[in-house]
């Protein structure tokens, strides 16, 4: 397992010109196994990290909860191993994970109970504000975005 933080330096972020995109405010990456066992650490490291970054704790439980579920996913139909993205830009999440699976071809429904299986990205959707996968010749990519409610303080 490896897992990796990248923050900004402490000085004033430099100013882009109008119309200039700048980099994440802060971005991660965790390497796992894609085997069920590493999935409730990915969701602990992933929340651990949203707490140092001060994400909000609502945000930040909608996030484990998103994590958990695609690494459940990434898991079940990954080979060797699967990748979890943060990024944070301006109260902008974006999750992606990775998985090492073969492209997936459409199979029947399961006869198995709906209360059992297969809800894993409804509830992704129904938590994120943007969810979009695709699939290469290397595996398949999640990425979710997930916006931080905004509060006004006196700070």
């Amino acid at each position: 397992m490896s897992i990796t933080t990248l923050s900004p330096a402490r000085t004033a972020p430099p100013v882009a010109p109008l119309g200039h995109r700048t980099g994440p405010d802060h971005q991660a990456v965790l390497s796992l196994p894609a085997e069920v066992r590493w999935v409730p650490v990915a969701r602990r490291c992933v929340g651990a990290v949203l707490a140092q970054w001060r994400f909000p704790s609502e945000g930040r439980e909608s996030a484990e909860l998103i994590v958990d579920e695609l690494t459940a996913n990434a898991a079940q139909y990954g080979r060797r191993d699967m990748t979890v993205r943060l990024s944070l830009t301006a109260g902008t999440l974006r999750i992606s994970v990775t998985d090492s699976g073969v492209p997936v071809v459409p199979r029947p429904p399961r006869d198995a109970d709906p209360d059992e299986h297969g809800r894993g990205l409804a509830i992704v959707e129904l938590l994120a504000h943007e969810v979009r996968m695709s699939q290469g010749p290397l595996g398949r990519r999640v990425s979710v975005v997930l916006r931080a409610a905004t509060t006004t303080t006196g700070t």
